[in-house]
C-alpha cells in the first residue's frame, strides 16, 4: 500500500472512468488497473465495478473510499506542515497560469500556501496555454498551470503533475432566451445569434475550426474579461461559451439571469488541467509543495 495507489483510487472516483483517469494521470490504463487491483488484493475487498454509467464504487468501496480520501487529506497536511517547517523552503517561485485557473483555483491555493509559507515569495503571471508550455521549456518559470493538449510534446526533462481537475464547456444564454429551454446546443443552432467571444487561445482555435467548415458566426464583439462576458450575456446582448470551471460560483448563474446549456462540437470534449515543471531544478521540493496546494484547493 502506498500513497500513489490512493491517489489513483481518488482519480478513478472523480472521473468515474479508468480511461479518463489514466489520461489525467499520464499512465497507461493497464498500469492503473493493475495498481488498483493490487491494492484491492491487499485489503481483500473490491473497490470499483464497471457499470453503464461508468466505473463506480462497490458497496464495500463506498465504505472504504471515504477513509482513503481522509488518508490523502492527512498526507497532504503532513507534507504541507513539514514543508512549512523546513528551512530549505525559501526564495521565489515563478508560476504561470491560464485565466480559468487564475480566476478559480489559484487564488484559494495561493492564499493557503502563503499563510503556511510566509518565507516564500510567489510571482504569478497569467498567460495563454501554449505560451505557458514554452515558458516552462525555456526555464523562464518554475511551474506552469495549464490544460495539457495532445500536441504538447513532453520531453524527458519535463515533469507533468496531474491536478486531478478537468472542465467541460457550456453555452451561456440569457435566462429569458428560447435557447435556455434546450437540453443541448450546437454552434449551428446559434450561428445566426449575436455571439460574444471569450478572446482566449483555446476558444479562438475552436471557433476558427468551426468557421472554416460551417461559415462565420455572428460575432458581436470579443473580450478577455470574464466579468464583461457574463454581464453582457445577462443583459441579453448575446450568447457565449464558457468552461464549467468559470461557471463555478458565478453570481449570474446563482441569480438565474443566465443559464448554461451543454454545447456540441468542437467544445464537447473535457480538458484536463496539469502542472508542468522541469525535472532537474533546485526548486523541485518547493514546486511539488505548491502543486499539492493546487490539488487540495479545487
Amino acid at each position: 500500500m502506498n500513497f500513489e495507489q490512493l491517489q489513483y483510487i481518488k482519480s478513478v472516483l472523480e472521473y468515474e472512468s479508468i480511461t479518463h483517469a489514466s489520461e489525467a494521470l499520464h499512465i497507461s490504463q493497464s498500469a492503473l488497473s493493475q495498481s488498483i487491483a493490487s491494492f484491492e488484493k491487499e485489503i481483500d475487498h473490491k473497490l470499483f465495478i464497471r457499470s453503464r454509467s461508468g466505473t463506480v464504487p462497490t458497496e464495500n468501496g463506498k465504505k472504504l473510499i471515504p477513509i482513503i480520501l481522509e488518508i490523502l487529506e492527512s498526507e497532504s497536511k503532513l507534507r504541507q506542515t513539514a514543508s512549512s517547517l523546513s528551512a530549505t523552503l525559501r526564495g521565489t517561485l515563478k508560476v504561470a497560469t491560464t485565466p480559468s485557473l487564475f480566476m478559480t483555483v489559484v487564488p484559494r491555493a495561493l492564499s493557503n500556501f502563503r499563510k503556511d509559507n510566509p518565507q516564500i515569495e510567489v510571482n504569478i503571471i497569467e498567460a495563454e496555454n501554449d505560451e505557458i508550455f514554452h515558458l516552462v521549456q525555456k526555464k523562464k518559470i518554475d511551474i506552469g498551470l495549464f490544460s495539457l493538449m495532445d500536441y504538447h510534446k513532453i520531453d524527458s526533462g519535463m515533469e507533468v503533475y496531474s491536478l486531478f481537475l478537468s472542465s467541460s464547456f457550456k453555452a451561456i444564454v440569457p435566462i429569458d432566451s428560447k435557447l435556455a429551454f434546450r437540453e443541448s446546443l450546437t454552434l449551428e443552432d446559434i450561428q445566426d445569434s449575436p455571439f460574444i467571444l471569450f478572446d482566449r487561445e483555446f476558444y479562438n482555435v475552436n471557433i476558427e475550426k468551426f468557421e472554416a467548415s460551417q461559415g462565420p458566426l455572428n460575432i458581436l464583439f470579443t473580450t478577455k474579461n470574464p466579468s464583461v462576458l457574463f454581464r453582457s450575456v445577462s443583459a441579453g446582448l448575446g450568447i457565449s461559451i464558457a468552461s464549467d470551471l468559470m461557471l463555478q460560483d458565478d453570481p449570474y448563474i446563482q441569480t438565474k439571469t443566465i443559464t448554461a446549456v451543454p454545447i456540441g462540437y468542437p467544445f464537447n470534449d473535457e480538458i484536463q488541467f496539469a502542472g508542468l515543471a522541469n525535472k532537474n531544478n533546485e526548486k523541485k521540493r518547493l514546486t511539488e509543495t505548491f502543486i499539492s496546494y493546487i490539488r487540495n484547493n479545487k
